[in-house]
């Protein structure tokens, strides 16, 4: 029997269809394979897209340039999975796109296939080309020039009355010029090059009563390798100011414990790893329930970051006896003052008892996420990340000694980047000068503190990302330049722009490119969250009920 190759990819539930007449649909992630194979989003677009009768829908993935180089030169175009075909091959290239940092490869697989970049520069002859996400729902601008359209909103809403309009489009401009009418959170960019004012809605479920989110492919190539993802709550009540889940997706929805139930029968068989992915996993009202059935039957269980104040037994069990080493938990600040500025209400004591727990129950490892060049820091909060760190650290040890076995604390640290459509998102982003300073003070701070080990985000790539978040049409012309001459020279040949762009602070009645997207929350609720963070003051979660009775925030 042959051996099977250690870098050989096993997959269960690859669709492949070779029917005539179908569209042919090359879904692109325009990341790696691990990255794209580990987004739920991703592969549900793929199930339901698949689902339709006439769609053949395929996965593309964007090559690193490690790959690249390991590949045969007469093997460079990238092509889709499941049976080959080049990107110009494919009737419609869909992009499903998770981080904005990831416009680039956008950019980079259109022009490596061949396919004019600028949506006016394509034809009859070229695919159609749509993206969704949502990076694109935050903030579709920087890209707008290249996509024939854009998917705004949640994929269950969407993709069956896009293929359908498909299936009836006689030519490409007409088809374009009405989708919008069709299809509410369709967004054709050409239709607004003028200053007149329009809205688009993005599109959410109003219930998941008859919906599961769940890993459609499981295979060995994700960052969680050979497990089954299940999500179980959309959305965070919680409400952090920097979030834009807490905003984007209000009111949280949680699915029924018995969708969920139903979606760990599907995974008995195929593997005993099931993890339970969303931005809140500890508010679904049932999950010591969730837990228990998880358990009961059998399967490692693992949960994407915890709070720290709602860590309950039942987690603390279930990853006990999933044997899971390393707990994620993210105290966000140091300070008090800084976690009152963002909206993260949990204290200094909901922290240590977390770190004393996790390590009594035999999880030795724990990842803190920390920001740094948050609104409003002084060196003082930085100061804090350290101290914070240091009493951390001395329970850990404390508890590891008890235990006779002391794992590693890691911190990840990245630099504050203000999202749209969150109260932040008038900010600015700190000055790369005082940022290397604030690295500094923690790299100092904590640089004789055994097994602490410090990751940090490359400013470059955070002052990058930070210009594709909150860019207008003219960050295409940019992210063009970067494809011919990288991105120091793109930004330092448009410094003026993108400094304003990336380093001013934006007046409250500004306009801002993303205005026209209307996601529920109003502009008027998150500026007096932005108010509420100068102040200092918390504000409550959101209560999760009927938004027409609650009405706060839309």
């Amino acid at each position: 029997m042959k051996k099977r190759s250690k870098k050989e990819l096993v997959e269960q539930g690859t669709i492949v269809k070779k029917n005539k007449g179908l569209i042919k649909t090359a879904l692109i992630y325009p990341n790696t394979y691990k990255a794209g194979m580990s987004s739920l989003g991703f592969q549900t677009v793929y199930r339901l897209a698949n689902q339709i009768d006439n769609v053949a829908c395929e996965r593309v993935f964007w090559l690193d340039p490690k790959q690249k180089n390991q590949r045969l030169r007469s093997d460079l175009q990238v092509k889709s999975l499941e049976t080959g075909l080049s990107l110009d091959q494919f009737d419609i290239i869909l992009f499903s796109i998770s981080f904005e940092n990831d416009f680039t490869h956008l950019a980079q697989l259109l022009g490596e296939a061949g396919i004019p970049l600028r949506s006016p520069d394509r034809n009859h002859i070229h695919p159609l080309v749509v993206a969704g996400g949502v990076a694109c729902f935050l903030n579709p601008e920087p890209i707008a020039p290249f996509m024939d359209c854009f998917l705004l909103g949640e994929a269950e809403c969407l993709l069956e009355k896009f293929f359908s309009a498909v299936l009836k489009k006689t030519d490409r401009q007409s088809f374009l010029q009405t989708l919008e009418k069709k299809i509410p959170g369709a967004y054709v960019p050409s239709l607004h090059t003028d200053k007149s004012p329009f809205q688009i809605k993005v599109q959410c479920l109003e219930s998941l009563d008859t919906i599961t989110t769940t890993t459609s492919i499981l295979t060995s190539g994700t960052a969680f390798k050979d497990t089954f993802l299940i999500e179980t709550l959309k959305g965070c009540p919680h409400g952090c100011r920097f979030c834009s889940a807490g905003f984007v997706y209000r009111p949280p929805r949680t699915y029924p414990a018995k969708n969920i139930y139903a979606a760990m029968d599907k995974a008995f068989g195929k593997t005993d790893k099931i993890g339970l992915v969303s931005s809140a996993i500890a508010d679904h009202p049932e999950m010591t329930n969730i837990c228990n059935y998880g358990l009961k039957h059998n399967f490692k269980l693992s949960f994407s970051s915890i709070r720290a104040d709602k860590l309950t037994d039942e987690l603390i069990c279930a990853l006990s006896n999933s044997k899971v080493k390393t707990a994620t938990i993210a105290p966000e600040a140091g300070s008090v003052r800084m976690r009152n500025i963002i909206n993260k209400k949990i204290d200094d004591q909901d922290i240590l008892l977390a770190t004393q727990r996790l390590v009594n129950a035999g999880i030795i490892n724990l990842k803190l996420y920390f920001m740094i060049g948050l609104p409003f820091e002084k060196d003082l909060d930085v100061h804090a990340i350290v101290d914070l760190t240091k009493k951390i650290k001395a329970v850990f040890l404390d508890t590891s000694k008890k235990k006779k076995k002391i794992g590693t604390i890691t911190l990840s640290i990245n630099p504050f980047i203000p999202k749209p459509c969150t109260p932040f998102q008038w900010a600015a982003m700190e000055d790369e000068t005082i940022l290397k300073q604030r690295v500094n003070i923690i790299k100092q701070g904590l640089k004789k503190i055994a097994n602490v080990r410090l990751n940090f985000e490359s400013l470059r790539k955070a002052k990058i990302h930070a210009l594709l978040s909150r860019g207008d049409r003219k960050t295409a012309d940019i992210i063009e330049s970067a494809l011919m001459d990288g991105w120091a020279s793109a930004i330092r040949k448009n410094k003026a722009y993108c400094h304003s762009v990336i380093y001013q602070e934006k007046p409250i009645d500004a306009s801002l490119p993303w205005d026209f997207l209307d996601n529920r929350v109003k502009k008027e609720f998150l500026a007096k969250e932005f108010l509420k963070a100068k102040q200092e003051k918390k504000s409550a979660a959101c209560p999760m009920i009927d938004c027409k009775t609650c009405e706060t925030c839309i």
